[in-house]
């Protein structure tokens, strides 16, 4: 279970200051307008209040473009004791014929699922050692190809078009 110091520690992380106009322009905001999930865009914790044996925190971070993903994961990993899992998604914004549309991430498609384990500080390295390497370019890149598993985007003419938010779904249980 999460730890009261994990939890204020992750509360830190957000900035209640960022909205959607700190990562979209007026154009794709208007074009956006009738979507309801243009509020969900901003950095946000949801923080369970049940009292089942498995927790999920939701940590949402705006990809503003003084953001710094490298540093932010450092922050994620600090505040967080293990043994946890840590999924990373992210949303983004795409475009066909100039008509923009936004995907969300989805805790099924993270990002790194081959380094979400996270038991010891073995485990924190190789996650960051995964990350080091990948540009903004690589990780719009990324998360565009894993949402086109099972939505066949590049088939249609979608195009990425840039990032709008990191999620990260933290899950801790109850040890025995």
């Amino acid at each position: 279970m999460f730890r009261l110091g994990e939890t204020k520690r992750l509360k830190k992380l957000i900035d209640p200051e960022v909205s959607v106009s700190d990562v979209l322009d007026e154009l794709e905001i208007k074009s956006l307008a009738n979507s309801k999930h243009l509020v969900r865009i901003k950095d946000q914790l949801h923080i369970p209040t049940h009292n089942r044996s498995k927790k999920t925190i939701t940590l949402v971070k705006v990809i503003t473009q003084n953001f710094d993903f490298q540093n932010f994961l450092f922050e994620v990993l600090d505040s967080v004791n293990p043994e946890a899992e840590i999924r990373i998604g992210f949303s983004f914004l795409m475009t066909a014929n100039g008509t923009p549309s936004y995907v969300f991430s989805i805790p099924a498609r993270p990002i790194n699922d081959k380094c979400r384990i996270i038991r010891d500080d073995e485990d924190k390295k190789k996650l960051i050692s995964f990350f080091k390497g990948l540009s903004y370019s690589d990780l719009l890149q990324s998360a565009f190809q894993l949402r086109n598993t099972n939505n066949p985007f590049s088939e249609s003419g979608y195009r990425p078009e840039k990032l709008v938010c990191a999620t990260f779904w933290i899950c801790k249980w109850a040890v025995p």
